[in-house]
């Protein structure tokens, strides 16, 4: 049985993700399993276009602009009872897309490490504090590492404490 036991995907996006929903679901699944994840998780996923994520930003970060990805916690999988509601992922594809050649990545890797990122916000992780996103980061890099051998000694990953926020 799969850790990802029920995982919906909304496409409200003008542009195409450059993963399937397989890919997607495939990459949550891996961090789930690699992360010791013992229940079974239903996930949504959402993919919309830039102004949509510029409102979903700002009422969920106080940022008014769009990002890439946002984690919307629900249940972490040691509390749960059963199901773990573990949250929901939103995905802007055309950010996603556009940000991919600045740091280096095809525009699948750029979209499976932000699922990772995002996967990793959902079970807990956290990259406010120095020390605490140079974990998150080490996983990034391993999990994405393993599942697109290609994006191996890329730059991977770009957050510190003292990021603006660009990507939660």
């Amino acid at each position: 049985m799969s850790l990802l036991a029920e995982f919906d995907v909304v496409d409200e996006a003008a542009t195409p993700c450059p993963l399937s929903e397989q890919e997607l679901a495939d990459t949550i699944a891996y961090v789930l399993e690699h992360e010791g994840v013992q229940v079974p998780c239903a996930l949504s996923l959402t993919l919309v276009d830039d102004e949509r994520m510029a409102e979903l930003n700002a009422e969920w970060r106080g940022q008014e602009r769009p990002t890439d990805v946002l984690s919307l916690e629900c249940e972490r999988p040691d509390e749960a009872v059963g199901l773990c509601e573990l949250g929901d992922i939103v995905l802007a594809p055309a950010y996603v897309r556009a940000q991919a050649p600045h740091f280096g990545n095809s525009a699948a890797d750029e979209c499976r490490l932000l699922t990772i990122h995002a996967t990793l916000h959902l079970l807990g992780y956290d990259h406010i504090v120095d020390e605490e996103a140079q974990v998150m980061e080490r996983l990034e890099d391993a999990y994405l590492a393993e599942l697109s051998p290609a994006a191996r000694g890329g730059r991977l990953t770009r957050h510190t404490a003292a990021d603006d926020g660009a990507d939660a």
